[in-house]
């Protein structure tokens, strides 16, 4: 469960093409006919050369009560031309039970893993595959991804995310572009896909499952000229169809 809300989190993020800029965005979910959760997410790229990416979300109204969740999620790291550089990924999560994990890095790569859960606290050696040593968190694959779209590239990506236990190849395919309306926002859109492709076999989790496609379309906002995600839609989830939509944005620039 707690996957698809963190994917629609760091697929909503987008930054404007700025020496220094945080924007925040405020966003609401829909599945099926429940108001599923609302997110804050916040992304700052400084100096073209470090990141710092903050998510947070929570379930609400009947879905929340059958299911309550809530979470927060942080990267930061440095970034050049040809790669990102995470130094610490950290996230803490409340439903049934209070976890959360870190992976903390060197030069890039992982090399320990601190998770806790109620209060017990494990620490392992992170050991990587040499084929995925270029890997990263969600979120700062994520970043890499949004760093593509202000360099004025489309959303065809190819990345491998790794959470300290598994490889994800994350891909994204440009779509082409049409006519977008939502209650918050509307324009000539780019619609792209993202797939998930989990590659131990495992499950993506109970809403989305294994290699589920999501559609998502991708703005420019009028002032800033700031391309940020609008919508994501999910066509089939066992509780109906999932949409997100961003109800605000704010650019924030960095003094």
């Amino acid at each position: 469960m707690r996957v698809i809300f963190f994917i629609i989190a760091f697929i909503f993020c987008f930054t404007h093409n700025a020496e220094a800029v945080s924007v925040l965005h405020e966003m609401k979910t829909e599945i099926g006919v429940f108001d599923a959760c609302t997110q804050t997410f916040e992304y700052s790229f400084f100096n073209a050369k470090d990141y710092d990416i903050k998510t947070s979300l929570k379930t609400s109204g009947t879905f929340g009560a059958l299911y309550p969740f809530k979470a927060t999620y942080h990267a930061v790291g440095t970034y050049n031309k040809s790669r990102f550089y995470p130094q610490d990924y950290f996230y803490e999560t409340d439903s049934f039970k209070h976890r959360t994990k870190e992976i903390i890095y060197q030069n890039g790569v992982p090399v320990y893993r601190i998770s806790t859960k109620n209060g017990d606290e494990r620490k392992d050696e992170i050991k990587t595959e040499e084929k995925y040593e270029t890997s990263n968190d969600l979120l700062s694959v994520m970043g890499e991804l949004t760093r593509a779209l202000v360099d004025g590239k489309k959303c065809d990506f190819k990345q491998f995310s790794f959470n300290g236990k598994r490889y994800t190849k994350v891909t994204s395919e440009y779509l082409g572009k049409e006519k977008l309306v939502t209650p918050y926002f509307k324009g000539r859109a780019m619609k792209c896909r993202l797939n998930l492709e989990i590659l131990d076999d495992a499950e993506a989790g109970f809403l989305l499952g294994k290699n589920a496609p999501v559609d998502f379309w991708v703005l420019e906002d009028e002032k800033t000229g700031l391309p940020f995600v609008a919508k994501v839609f999910v066509k089939s989830t066992p509780l109906g169809e999932l949409e997100s939509l961003t109800t605000r944005i704010e650019v924030k620039n960095a003094k």
